[in-house]
């Protein structure tokens, strides 16, 4: 597949009320502000959860690089009226060589439950599928995050297996789920 045209320009994806789009420096405060929030604490790693501006700038830096880099692509999801960042989701890696890209995502917590994600991730699927023609999507899932199995299992995805001990979460190591879509 030749990979090019996927990259330029960026695909902005317009879901009425909320909109995917490209991640920029811009977002780095409100990424901090709900990452910081005590409810995201046992569903990611340290690393992961930014304690100060310079290291939400450094990350949303990271995955705002994919796309230029033509490494992967993730986007911003942001309340169209205000463009204000809410979560993000998309592809952490891509094989196309493998026909393989693995998913990840987070949100506000002050919009969970409202359905947000999982029409994200919809959009996101129907992009790989129709642009990018990516086979096998595949995400890990802390088993104790029940939201985001839900998400998952609406999307269609289905568990392969357990990691046992696989991330280190709140100073313990954490069991994840394996889950993929495959397309056939």
């Amino acid at each position: 597949m030749n990979v090019q045209p996927f990259f330029d320009p960026f695909p902005t994806i317009d879901l009425g009320d909320i909109i995917l789009r490209e991640i920029t420096k811009e977002d780095a405060q409100a990424y901090l502000d709900y990452m910081s929030n005590d409810q995201m604490a046992g569903f990611l790693t340290n690393e992961n959860r930014p304690k100060t501006f310079d290291a939400a700038l450094e990350e949303v830096s990271y995955w705002g690089g994919l796309f230029p880099s033509k490494r992967s692509i993730y986007w911003a999801i942001a309340l169209k009226e205000s463009n204000r960042m809410v979560g993000t989701a998309g592809f952490n890696m891509i094989s196309f060589a493998n026909s393989r890209a693995e998913i990840s995502y987070d949100l506000d917590p002050n919009f969970w439950g409202k359905g947000i994600m999982l029409r994200s991730i919809k959009a996101i699927l129907k992009f790989s599928d129709y642009t990018l023609g990516i086979i096998r999507v595949q995400a890990t899932v802390i088993t104790t995050n029940e939201r985001s199995i839900k998400v998952l299992d609406r999307c269609g995805f289905q568990k392969e297996g357990c990691l046992r001990k696989y991330e280190l979460v709140e100073g313990e190591l954490k069991d994840y789920y394996m889950y993929a879509r495959v397309l056939i």
